[in-house]
């Protein structure tokens, strides 16, 4: 069956969006290519085969005599020139429109922008035998008709993303492995609420060192020892291969148990930073050691959901001792009785912050490398320090291949002497008197996801951001900033998307 849309609907996103209806042109084309007869599950197997990092794909089943998929891409997996070498080729190219309306930059300082990014992906894995891989995998990624200055975050010219060997240093029965992994590299754990690659983001996180883990049928360790790369060097303008930031060390252990409908994890993460790069609350620059320790619990029984997950972190922050903490709780449950079966969520966030600035303790909770937006809205107005949200969401299979899904949320900060810090975790705005609201914003956003074929998918949003009786303060507004650049126009946040991503 081939999908149609509506000309009224091409009319609007065409006459609201300039070039956006071309996004939309180009999913449609793609859903009415006819496509090969296979199995239902065929498709499943050939969507799931990629990951969220590129390292992790898994191309396997295209070994099996009974798979009759036949797929963009397909054809240059599995190839083997030698009998113990087998080498996968492939990538991805997405294309995105962005509308922010007071969101660009700073969040509501009143810059608005259209503009589209696109990337590219190419990558190669090679495995010798089943003890040695090399993977490599570029990336090219860029921004247009933007007004202002890229963020770091949407541009890295012809670059490295991953380079790494993997090796297997031991295998006991069918199950158990360990592995060794050197280079450049993606890293994700758990939740992702403190690591993660950040896939939204035009030029995903990567780190430079060493990673290795230990697997079983129900459990699994990692640990890591990493430089992270700082996308601050793609600013103004880059022609130069990225470099590890050699001040900062990242490294931790993970360990994760499935049994049956539970999941758990333990975690310890550090971070260190040797140069003087932050400021306490006297605006003195120092270097900072961060420790956190924390633990996961999710389980989903029938059509219930539970969810908790929290960490204490100590060290040190600037001249100051550092002590703070988060956590997360949520419940949900499937509506099977309800037509197209919805799934309810009700999260509740917290991250500390630090209400007394002259205590030689720093309270602010460090958000390591979180994946932000997708836990606490697409504004992008706050990052995981400082901050409560209680978030309802709400996901609605409407087809086997299209997704509604709705979230809404209510910010609050955790102390009005601490600041609002954005998802990179720099201070936007600060009242040290206190003296302005707690009361931050609410935010509403809507989205459709819609998987074309197995190897395409399209995406569109809308958010609102209510600016809260925060930012109606004067001091908010143009007053005494303590360590950030208050100056907002007190007006509210609106942020629409598009996005056409195809994998091969």
């Amino acid at each position: 069956m081939r999908a149609t849309i509506p000309n009224t609907a091409v009319v609007l996103i065409n006459t609201r969006c300039g070039r956006l209806s071309a996004i939309w042109m180009l999913a449609a084309a793609v859903a009415m290519w006819p496509a090969s007869p296979a199995r239902g599950d065929d498709a499943k197997l050939a969507r799931d085969a990629y990951a969220q990092s590129y390292l992790e794909n898994d191309f396997s089943y295209l070994d099996d005599d009974d798979y009759n998929g036949s797929y963009l891409g397909e054809s240059l997996k599995r190839l083997r020139p030698l009998d113990c070498l087998t080498i996968d080729v492939g990538g991805q190219y997405r294309t995105r429109f962005h509308n922010e309306n007071n969101l660009r930059g700073r969040r509501l300082s009143g810059r608005s922008d259209n503009f589209y990014l696109h990337r590219t992906r190419l990558f190669t894995d090679l495995h010798w035998g089943q003890d040695l891989r090399l993977f490599a995998e570029m990336i090219d990624a860029t921004s247009e008709e933007n007004d202002f200055t890229s963020r770091p975050t949407e541009l890295n010219r012809m670059d490295v993303q991953n380079l790494v060997v993997d090796v297997r240093l031991l295998t006991l029965g069918s199950t158990d492995q360990w592995w060794l992994r050197a280079g450049r590299q993606e890293l994700y754990l758990g939740s992702q609420r403190l690591v993660s690659s950040r896939p939204w983001r035009n030029t995903p996180l990567n780190h430079d060192g060493v990673r290795s883990w230990w697997s079983s049928k129900n459990h699994r360790l990692d640990a890591f020892w990493v430089h992270p790369l700082s996308p601050a060097q793609h600013i103004p303008e880059d022609h130069n291969f990225d470099r590890p930031d050699r001040s900062r060390q990242f490294f931790g252990a993970f360990v994760q148990t499935k049994q049956d409908d539970r999941l758990s994890e333990v975690y310890y993460y550090g971070l260190v930073e040797d140069d003087p790069r932050v400021p306490d609350f006297a605006g003195n620059l120092g270097d900072f050691d961060i420790h956190t320790i924390g633990g996961r619990v999710k389980v989903n029984h029938n059509d219930n959901h539970f969810e908790l997950e929290g960490g204490y972190q100590f060290g040190t922050f600037s001249t100051l001792r550092h002590s703070a903490g988060f956590f997360t709780a949520g419940i949900g449950r499937d509506l099977t009785r309800i037509p197209m079966k919805p799934t309810l969520w009700l999260f509740f966030d917290w991250a500390s912050g630090d209400s007394d600035l002259d205590d030689g303790t720093h309270g602010t909770f460090q958000q390591l490398s979180p994946r932000g937006h997708f836990y606490l809205g697409w504004a992008d107005l706050t990052g995981r320090q400082n901050i409560q949200d209680l978030n309802l969401q709400m996901s609605i299979p409407v087809t086997e291949s299209v997704e509604f899904r709705s979230y809404f949320h209510s910010f609050w900060l955790e102390s009005r002497k601490d600041a609002v810090y954005s998802l990179g975790g720099a201070p936007l705005y600060q009242d040290p008197t206190g003296s302005a609201s707690n009361q931050l914003a609410t935010e509403l956003d809507l989205q459709v996801r819609w998987s074309i074929t197995p190897r395409t998918h399209f995406l569109c949003g809308y958010t609102y951001l209510w600016a809260g009786d925060y930012f109606d303060s004067p001091v908010i507004q143009n007053g005494p900033a303590g360590i950030a650049n208050n100056g907002v126009n007190g007006g509210d946040g609106e942020f629409t998307y598009a996005q056409f991503t195809l994998r091969f």
